[in-house]
């Protein structure tokens, strides 16, 4: 399979995208190769998914030639881009993204790759459990920089409910000869209809980096998505999806119920001082969704002999990850709150 070849035409060199500004960038001389930034919003019926599936992703790794030094380099079947490991060069396979769904946008790095550092010191200060020594563990040549697919889901949810409404009232009793007061809550059934509409509802669609520390990174403009251009992975890698749409969109559905749930608390909230027992029935409709490819940092270390990963939201620099606690730092936290609360039941008791 042939890969996409971006040589700078000035001296040959490699061009590899440059976050800082937004365009093909040669490593040796520095010429830049201005890249489009068209904005898109397109989307697809839910109903059309199937149709568009023309083929299963292939389970077959994928051979293909370096354009630069002619080696025939492996590439894993969710891999489309690359580096050859041979010459550096960066190897793309525009038709192998493209190859099951095209992407239907994408957000660039903003992040240089070059931040990571300063990003990663500053983010480790503030884990105070950490050890000192990690704040010098740091390896640039750890960083991977992959566009990793994300679904996107629109609609609209139309839902009716049924509950119960409480509202609280004053009574007194007598207790023990004296006269005291209590709140007692009245129930009432309620019923009524709430409307919920749902944009750029994101879910991952890989399964390559940690699930729990990609649900906090969050912060991706999704809104803002530039039209697909290959261009744009040179110097990263980035995957196809491995999770459908059918389960991402499942996965997401969960997500706005829970949404809906609260709507509906708030609407019988309007009424009541309470509310109990929520049940609803819902009527999905407009529903709609995207490929889009999203830029990720990922960092994995070790340290005494276990791993940990780290990941990095590309456009906003957010950092989430796993981290080692130290022993000592949790022994000196223990006995310093030791002694604020016997200070404190000393002062209380004095």
């Amino acid at each position: 399979m042939k890969s996409d070849d971006f040589r700078c035409k000035n001296c040959g060199g490699m061009m590899r995208f440059d976050p800082k500004s937004g365009n093909l960038k040669c490593e040796n001389c520095e010429t830049e190769e201005e890249l489009p930034k068209v904005f898109t919003h397109k989307r697809h019926d839910i109903d059309d998914y199937e149709k568009r599936i023309k083929s299963k992703i292939s389970e077959e790794k994928t051979i293909v030639q370096c354009s630069s030094c002619g080696a025939m380099v492996e590439m894993e079947p969710l891999e489309t881009s690359k580096k050859c490991p041979y010459c550096d060069t960066n190897i793309v396979l525009s038709e192998k993204a493209v190859s099951v769904l095209e992407p239907d946008g994408i957000r660039p790095f903003i992040v240089d790759k070059r931040e990571i550092g300063n990003l990663f010191s500053n983010w480790i200060k503030r884990r105070w459990f950490a050890p000192n020594v990690l704040k010098n563990l740091y390896q640039s040549g750890k960083i991977t920089g992959i566009y990793l697919p994300y679904w996107s889901f629109d609609n609209n949810a139309d839902s009716e409910y049924t509950a119960q409404g409480g509202i609280d009232r004053t009574e007194t009793y007598e207790e023990d000869g004296k006269t005291k007061t209590r709140i007692v809550t009245d129930w009432y059934y309620v019923s009524g209809e709430v409307e919920n509409k749902f944009r750029n509802v994101i879910m991952r669609a890989s399964r390559t980096l940690n699930d729990r520390l990609l649900k906090s990174l969050g912060g991706f403009n999704v809104e803002n998505t530039i039209n697909f251009d290959s261009r744009y992975l040179s110097g990263y890698n980035s995957e196809i999806f491995k999770i459908s749409m059918r389960q991402g969109y499942e996965e997401a559905k969960v997500k706005m119920e829970n949404e809906i749930y609260n709507t509906i608390s708030s609407d019988v909230l309007r009424r009541y001082d309470r509310v109990r027992d929520i049940r609803y029935s819902v009527y999905w409709s407009d529903e709609y969704y995207r490929l889009l490819l999203l830029p990720v940092y990922s960092m994995s270390y070790s340290f005494n002999g276990k791993s940990y990963q780290i990941v990095i939201n590309g456009e906003n620099g957010k950092i989430v990850g796993e981290y080692p606690k130290s022993a000592v730092k949790i022994a000196i936290a223990v006995i310093l709150a030791v002694i604020a609360l016997g200070l404190l039941f000393y002062y209380m008791n004095k």
